[in-house]
């Protein structure tokens, strides 16, 4: 055998569990990401219990069930009683909200849903990597990427169109800077002025700032943590589905029937409850009927 033959052999040998060992990474870090997400929505549920706009505690109460839940039981498959105990709670959770229920018995069913989403993260990802400055800094990353697309989706013309989307770029805004403040080891420095960073996005979002404007100063923040993890940010899937959804808003301003819009052959056209039409991806539309989110 060759010298050259045996290099080649080397390097599939020495590169495939290092090839693994980043699947593996990418996929606990998808995982985690819905569960930030989640505690994201939790938060809003929190505030807008609080000023008593059941609406949109509901709202709230219903994405992680109808938007995070299918990509969670994908890395759940192994466990799935678990898989079924956190589904029970995330929809027991809507039924709190959805029901008449006072506040202390729904921030009750909130605590017990915090509980099963740290119960889930030390299940799949496990404490050594959820305790990783990297592996946090690249969630902040995902969680800010994210609140660009939601924020996008919010304003138009410096009005918000869409508050729910609003209040969801707000809130994982919000849960980054919750997961930046267990990070140890920042340098004094880098930690005012990531804050600093942190403080012009919220002005942007109080003045309701062109979205080309907030995401300048979000990209800002996440620059920073590319810089201190050596790890480049992500461009969030929410972007597809953002550029997605915006081909049945242009159809209607094009004068077309919401039973005539036309969807991308990968995705299905279905109707939300308040009949506008969505395209989604085909494999989630029973589960989109059965959560409530479309008819």
């Amino acid at each position: 055998m060759n010298k050259i033959t045996i290099g080649i052999l080397s390097m599939i040998v020495l590169s495939t569990p290092i090839a693994f060992a980043d699947s593996e990474r990418n996929e606990k870090l998808e995982f985690a990401g819905t569960l930030e997400e989640t505690l994201g929505h939790f938060w809003a549920l929190e505030m807008n219990l609080d000023e008593n706009n059941a609406e949109l505690a509901l709202v709230h109460a219903t994405h992680p069930i109808s938007e995070l839940y299918e990509t969670m039981s994908e890395h759940l498959e192994s466990n799935p009683d678990f898989a079924q105990k956190l589904q029970s709670t995330l929809l027991g959770l809507k039924d709190k909200v959805s029901t008449d229920v006072n506040r202390e018995q729904t921030q009750l069913a909130i605590n017990d849903a915090k509980k099963i989403i740290q119960e889930a993260r030390e299940i799949v990802i496990g404490h050594k990597l959820s305790d990783e400055s990297e592996f946090k800094m690249q969630l902040i990353n995902q969680l800010l990427e994210t609140s660009k697309v939601e924020y996008k989706e919010a304003i138009v013309n410096g009005i918000i169109e869409e508050i729910a989307e609003f209040q969801d770029g707000s809130a994982f805004i919000w849960q980054s800077q919750q997961i930046f403040n267990t990070i140890e080891g920042v340098d004094p420095i880098d930690s005012e002025r990531i804050n600093n960073y942190y403080e012009k996005v919220w002005a942007d979002f109080d003045i309701q700032a062109d979205p080309t404007d907030v995401t300048n100063s979000i990209d800002a923040v996440i620059y920073e943590f590319e810089e201190l993890s050596g790890i480049q940010s992500v461009t969030s899937e929410h972007e597809e589905v953002y550029l997605a959804s915006l081909a049945p808003l242009k159809q209607l301003k094009e004068g077309v029937e919401p039973k005539d819009v036309q969807c991308k052959s990968s995705m299905k056209l279905i109707f939300k409850h308040s009949g506008d039409p969505a395209c989604v991806k085909s494999t989630s539309v029973q589960k989109l009927v059965s959560y409530g989110w479309a008819q």
